[in-house]
């Protein structure tokens, strides 16, 4: 942590993160605040957390405290930000918005319109589904929600599904990728994550509207969210949301194509200056290529691809149907 600053009025620039990235305290040092931070939360129990985070504004003189990952659904976190009134977000809000159990609960309290959107919690109840889930980034600044990006994951044989499903290219809304091909195979396990998602106008207004009214509903007011919505015979229906941007690779593909950062955009949101326009230039793609049977560890990426990481390449191209070429040439390589 930093020196300490003394006792007095909460100072603007000075910031507590929770469990930050270094990406994200990096970020925030070079915009000029004062950074403090508490690097984990393991070792507390919840009684020592409050105390330790309490003692910390005060003596820091912080300003905004910003729970940084699986901080960002701790209670004792999120309570004591509150309780001290340097919390950004409504505690309740963020604890709220990580438990999925609560979230459909909360939909089907809502009326009608909501419950109609609720993905049933039981495999045996669920619509018939087509194998296609979008996951919806969302920056949210003073309770306005700025959407910066739609990443489609599309599901292969041997997916957590359990189910067998289409290829790549297959089933509803496969003609909306010109050059998509539909005999791509999937990774077993793995989806193929692709950015911008391949949907139409009416389909990305409504999966928008669909993510940002959830965050309205629980009176989420500041920060990052993850929401994912899956595509359903009866239409979209919201699967969970978290409380933080998205995962590797999607927050990858979102970065690689818009040139957003988002530890910068979050750090200019904390400043108070206007964010940066999410506008895709191009197409991107996280394509599973499995391990060679009995080498784990040995996958080897093909040439043209941007990078490799976690089962996954990442690809990106100009147009979709370069995109889908690259996607074919890949999953058709020989581990």
């Amino acid at each position: 942590m930093t020196a300490s600053a003394g006792s007095g009025a909460a100072d603007p620039r000075r910031l507590l993160l929770v469990a930050p990235t270094h990406q994200l305290a990096a970020a925030a040092a070079e915009a000029g605040f004062h950074i403090v931070t508490v690097a984990d939360t393991a070792g507390f129990t919840d009684e020592e957390l409050r105390t330790h985070l309490r003692d910390t504004v005060l003596t820091h003189r912080v300003d905004r405290l910003v729970a940084c990952g699986e901080a960002g659904t701790h209670p004792a976190v999120l309570e004591t930000a509150e309780e001290l009134g340097v919390s950004p977000n409504p505690a309740s809000a963020a604890r709220l918005l990580a438990d999925a159990a609560e979230v459909r609960n909360l939909l089907n309290r809502s009326g009608p319109p909501w419950q109609s959107l609720v993905l049933p919690d039981g495999p045996e109840d669920r619509p018939s589904l087509c194998d296609v889930v979008y996951g919806v980034e969302t920056l949210t600044v003073e309770g306005m929600h700025r959407v910066t990006g739609i990443v489609e994951f599309r599901f292969g044989e041997g997916s957590p599904s359990g189910r067998g499903e289409p290829d790549a290219g297959s089933g509803p809304g496969a003609d909306r990728v010109p050059g998509a091909d539909s005999t791509i195979p999937q990774g077993a396990g793995l989806a193929l994550h692709t950015f911008p998602a391949p949907i139409t106008g009416p389909e990305e207004a409504e999966i928008r509207a669909l993510a940002t009214g959830l965050l309205d509903l629980v009176g989420y007011e500041f920060g990052y969210a993850f929401t994912r919505i899956a595509r359903t015979e009866q239409g979209p229906c919201v699967i969970d949301a978290v409380p933080r941007q998205a995962s590797w690779p999607a927050s990858r593909l979102i970065e690689l194509t818009t040139g957003l950062v988002a530890e910068r955009e979050l750090v200019r949101a904390l400043s108070g200056k206007p964010l940066k326009a999410a506008l895709p230039v191009g197409f991107a793609a996280a394509v599973p290529l499995l391990d060679p049977p009995g080498a784990p560890g040995q996958m080897k990426a093909p040439a043209d691809v941007r990078e490799s990481r976690d089962g996954y390449v990442l690809l990106t191209a100009l147009t979709p149907v370069e995109l889908a070429a690259r996607t074919a040439a890949v999953l058709g390589c020989p581990a």
